[in-house]
Formats: C-alpha cells, sequence, structure tokens
C-alpha cells in the first residue's frame, strides 16, 4: 500500500474517532469545569448508536492493518495471539 493510501485511512481512522468523541460530548455531561465524563450522571447510551460509532472505527483501523504489518514485518500466524 503507498503512503497516499495509508495516510487517507490514518485521516479517515482520526475523523472517526473525532466522530465518536462527538457523540458522547453530546450524550454525556462532564464535570464541572473539566473535560472529563461524568459517567455517574450520564443517562444510558443506545447500544445501537455506539455500536455503529464503533463498527466505522474497527472497520478503519482494519483496513491500515495491512499496511502496519508490512511495514514491521509481522506474520499474523506466528506473530499475534489471536485471542482479540
Amino acid at each position: 500500500m503507498d503512503k497516499d493510501k495509508i495516510v487517507g485511512n490514518l485521516n479517515s481512522l482520526f475523523e472517526i474517532r473525532k466522530d465518536f468523541y462527538n457523540f458522547f460530548d453530546t450524550h454525556m455531561p462532564k464535570i464541572e469545569n473539566t473535560d472529563v465524563f461524568d459517567f455517574k450522571n450520564s443517562k444510558p447510551l443506545n447500544a445501537e448508536e455506539v455500536y455503529k460509532l464503533f463498527n466505522k472505527y474497527d472497520y478503519a483501523i482494519r483496513k491500515l492493518l495491512p499496511s502496519i504489518y508490512k511495514a514491521y514485518e509481522i506474520d499474523m500466524e506466528k506473530d499475534l495471539k489471536k485471542d482479540f
């Protein structure tokens, strides 16, 4: 995979990550005068919405993995535990 494709995939990953945090910012309060989410006072999140965002994020990561494996000569069968 060439550099332009990898950079495009990275930018996509970062955009989806931003969407994830925007979702949290919209649906969860923060502790006063901080950027820390206030989980104690948060309302339940819509599991389907969270899953859809996670699935996009996971897909973006998986698109990058072949390039990372190749760049660092990682053999999926030999080097990775596969317990994920």
